[in-house]
């Protein structure tokens, strides 16, 4: 564990110290917040979260992305789950890159205590426009999942493949399409997230995401397929 995790904090602290040195970039970011509540026959509360920050600069960009969901019914928690992703592109042309991915999912009641990737890959952007972008990134990577009953450790290396498109439809109006492969010899999971984005004025904006997951091997008595849909405010910076 302590050289998986010395190898992480190396390649993750590499990017950082380049652009430490980097003519300071623009920085993006938004924050979204959705909420939930009924009453009646049953009672729910849900409250999804999410947090992004990007910076672009001359030789790379880095993003993180953080993400929590909770989900109570009738007082009882039925869902619950919290992710983190951080990527930094070393770009080498205008459509070439090098794209290292870490990644983390804790997610109650999925029959893992957490789910983690690590990947380094080329990048390629397909199509880099100023009101649409097509990225497509593969390459090699490493997974280690921790089952919740047994505390088991599954280890595998992983081939990972990834699209991500945004599409501004018209000002104030942004479509976005993330999807994934990490395939191993135990395992393969495939993740789609589909957005759409409608600013009200402002910084202010609300989103429609709908996010599905499916795991080929899960544990015993666990759904293969688990999906959102959420409604956010988003707060743009």
């Amino acid at each position: 564990m302590l050289k998986q995790t010395t190898l992480l904090a190396a390649l993750l602290a590499t990017p950082f110290a380049v652009m430490a040195a980097e003519e300071q970039g623009p920085w993006t970011g938004a924050a979204e917040l959705g909420t939930i509540f009924t009453s009646g026959n049953t009672e729910t509360q849900s409250i999804n979260g999410n947090f992004g920050v990007k910076h672009d600069g001359e030789v790379w960009d880095s993003e993180l992305k953080l993400q929590a969901l909770t989900s109570k019914e009738d007082g009882t928690t039925s869902k619950e789950k919290y992710s983190g992703l951080v990527q930094f592109d070393r770009n080498y042309t205008e459509h070439s890159y090098l794209a290292i991915v870490a990644q983390q999912e804790r997610a109650r009641f999925s029959g893992y205590t957490y789910q983690s990737t690590i990947s380094a890959g080329y990048g390629y952007r397909i199509i880099n426009e100023d009101n649409m972008e097509l990225d497509a990134e593969i390459g090699p990577g490493y997974r280690r999942d921790k089952l919740e009953a047994t505390d088991e450790i599954q280890e595998e290396a992983i081939g990972r493949f990834a699209l991500s498109y945004n599409w501004t439809i018209r000002e104030g109006v942004k479509f976005v399409e993330l999807f994934s492969v990490e395939s191993g010899d135990s395992n393969t999971i495939y993740k789609s997230e589909t957005g759409l984005q409608s600013q009200i004025n402002g910084s202010l904006a609300t989103k429609l995401t709908y996010k599905v997951k499916y795991v080929e091997e899960v544990p015993a008595d666990k759904e293969n397929t688990d999906s959102e849909f959420g409604v956010t405010l988003v707060y743009s910076f």
